[in-house]
């Protein structure tokens, strides 16, 4: 079989570099269109679900929440881990479900299930957001340039810029921090409370009550209706004034008389302050001590890249359109920042890798032009590996292209164009006569089989990685599949375009009379060989006490290097820049 793809591809040389050309369009075609993340989404499927409880201490918040809606909820299938914190008024729960569960199946049988909890009215367990611990992809502040104040960037924050992030798709929350939110404050004092003899809960029932628009019937004038509507929704702090508590002899009192309604804000828990310096234009270092800042977060399965212009784009609408005079959005972190920085890495990684491989095959190889066709092999790999990532959805990320050894990659390659470069060297006159194209055919047959095999053993070598689960799967696997991709793409084109190629490019030179040198002469290389070879012949002499000492300098060194070796589940990401929170 091996024989047989060698044999088209030498008969066939320009169905072949045809056919590798469209591997190659198709390969950037589908390296535009992968999608691109700094680093992948690795968490399980999983859900979180929030029960406030307010004024109650935690022992009555467990006794009374938790465990009545962890006994429904015990019932919900696929869940491999249940959890739930208690504190003072509030309960959160997080259930961590089977792998390949369906966020909306999760979600949906959670909200079933805890409809059946016996809990107080007033509870109202909600789903949090559905967003994973990477869906944090933009952070925006407020500035002021007309002194605002805290409370009016908060009142613009709730009511301008959150709905019309919330309206972007694939947006799962939008978190505030920071500013003052707009309350109505109903000042009195008990002494009024006395004298008018109503306590707080009037009060607080008067003002529920009252804050409502209600439909009536239709007034029909002739052939026309009319709707009747009674407005008492509040809209300013007079309404608020003007609602009946009770009445006393006919004489309505109102809050007006109990105290006045005052604008005031909620009472802060923290204070958020930002520093923007060594900004990538230029600009002025800002420190403001008092600010907002909205977090925007992904859904779980979204394109970072796409939602980036998105947000982006709604941001640039907002300043233009809605936002009050003298105030603006300005952006605090974007993650295509860091992705665009991992792409450059990966670049510049790619031009290094294919700049040494060129080196070291010069000076070993002997010959630029076998040099440059086994080269060629790395964007070939590259390029066949990006066709297949897009086919199978595993994204281009550090997890996924880190690990890829350009060295393995061109491993099939240097055995089979050095094996041909050989040939054409020693050939004589009768070879000669056979034509460069049978010749070629025959040289590349003898390390067809071997170059094969040993590719197959290094992808059969991840076959422990490709049965990893969970977590463990997702973070290793796409560096397996990847690296064995390239490798694949690797083998293809030195089996089908590195004999073309060389049958190409030394064609003058095989069907020369005195072609002279195929390679030059590297003094170093050949001392080397030399070296080499003296060293093997007094090993091969010895060989019990040899392979006795290098397994126990193997094992010595095993030894010392699983005790003192350190271990991490992630290497660490530096952005550039770090959120303090106190």
């Amino acid at each position: 079989m091996i024989n047989k793809i060698i044999e088209f591809a030498v008969k066939n040389r320009i169905p072949t570099i045809s056919l590798a050309l469209f591997i190659v369009i198709a390969g950037i075609w589908s390296w535009i269109d992968i999608q691109k993340e700094a680093y992948s989404d690795i968490a399980d499927t999983q859900v979180r679900l929030v029960a406030k409880y307010p004024g109650k201490a935690a022992t009555e918040v467990e006794e009374r929440v938790t465990l009545p809606i962890e006994r429904v909820l015990n019932a919900v299938p696929k869940v491999i881990v249940r959890r739930s914190r208690t504190i003072n008024g509030l309960v959160v729960f997080q259930f961590v479900f089977e792998e390949g569960t369906d966020d909306y199946f999760a979600r949906t049988r959670l909200l079933e299930k805890v409809k059946e909890a016996d809990i107080p009215a007033d509870v109202v367990p909600q789903l949090a957001p559905m967003s994973s611990p990477v869906g944090e992809i933009y952070r925006y502040v407020i500035e002021s340039k007309k002194n605002h104040t805290a409370m009016e960037m908060r009142t613009a924050q709730d009511w301008i810029v959150m709905p019309k992030m919330l309206a972007i798709p694939c947006i799962a929350d939008v978190v505030t921090f920071g500013g003052l939110a707009k309350q109505f404050h109903v000042i009195t004092t008990p002494e009024k409370l006395v004298q008018y003899k109503v306590d707080l809960n009037d009060i607080i029932q008067a003002v529920g009550e009252n804050n409502l628009n209600t439909g009536g019937n239709i007034l029909r004038q002739g052939d026309q209706g009319f709707a009747i509507r009674s407005l008492g929704a509040i809209r300013t702090p007079k309404d608020i004034e003007s609602i009946v508590i009770k009445t006393e002899n006919g004489v309505p009192i109102t809050i007006r008389e109990l105290g006045s309604v005052e604008i005031s804000p909620l009472i802060p828990a923290g204070v958020l302050g930002y520093v923007f310096q060594n900004q990538p234009d230029g600009s002025p270092r800002v420190e403001v001590d008092s600010s907002i800042q909205g977090l925007v977060a992904m859904r779980r399965g979204c394109e970072p890249n796409a939602m980036g212009e998105r947000i982006k784009a709604k941001v640039k609408e907002i300043n233009e359109h809605f936002m009050p005079d003298g105030m603006q959005l300005r952006q605090a972190y974007d993650r295509a920042d860091l992705v665009n920085f991992t792409l450059r890495t990966i670049s510049r990684t790619l031009i290094e890798g294919v700049s040494i491989v060129a080196l070291i095959l010069v000076f070993f190889v002997g010959s630029v032009r076998t040099s440059i066709v086994v080269v060629l092999t790395i964007p070939f790999s590259m390029l066949f590996a990006f066709i297949l990532m897009q086919m199978t959805g595993i994204p281009a990320s550090l997890l996924s292209l880190g690990a890829i050894d350009f060295g393995i990659i061109v491993d099939g390659a240097v055995i089979m164009a050095e094996n041909i470069m050989r040939k054409y060297r020693d050939a004589t006159h009768l070879d000669k006569e056979k034509g460069i194209e049978k010749y070629t055919l025959e040289s590349s047959n003898e390390v067809g089989k071997e170059i094969f095999f040993s590719i197959l053993i290094i992808i059969l070598a991840y076959i422990p990685i490709f049965t990893f689960q969970r977590i463990e799967g997702r973070l290793f696997k796409p560096m397996a599949f990847t690296i064995s991709y390239a490798i694949m793409g690797s083998m293809v084109f030195a089996m089908t375009m590195i004999p073309v190629l060389m049958s190409m490019l030394y064609r003058k030179y095989f069907e020369s009379q005195n072609p002279g040198k195929i390679e030059w002469h590297n003094p170093i290389y050949a001392w080397m060989e030399k070296k080499y070879r003296s060293l093997i012949e007094r090993l091969i002499a010895s060989y019990k006490k040899v392979v006795l000492i290098a397994f126990s300098v193997v094992f010595a060194l095993t030894g010392f290097g699983l005790w003192k070796i350190g271990t991490e589940f992630l290497p660490e990401l530096d952005e550039g820049g770090f959120n303090l929170r106190a």
